[in-house]
């Protein structure tokens, strides 16, 4: 899912290789404090509510092989992508 190499992503990008075609860029995030984690974490929007003022996060990090997906808060700033039909 992360796209491969050190171009943007922090050193080691674990498990980068890209195979599935989703290229995940490390956009970091934004919350109370302003923007963090450019270049370690990338984090997205999915369209999936959870209640009222969360929805579905899913985030690709540096270090880890794995796409983790989590609900989270709306005040926060991450990614979206957008997908052409």
């Amino acid at each position: 899912m992360k796209e491969a190499g050190y171009d943007h992503w922090n050193s080691p990008n674990t498990g980068a290789t890209n195979s599935s075609g989703f290229t995940g860029l490390p956009g970091g995030y934004r919350d109370t404090g302003g923007f963090s984690w450019n270049g370690g974490i990338g984090y997205w929007w999915s369209s999936s509510e959870y209640g009222y003022t969360h929805s579905i996060r899913l985030l690709l990090h540096y270090e880890l092989e794995v796409f983790h997906q989590t609900h989270y808060n709306h005040f926060n700033g991450f990614s979206a992508r957008c997908v052409r039909d």
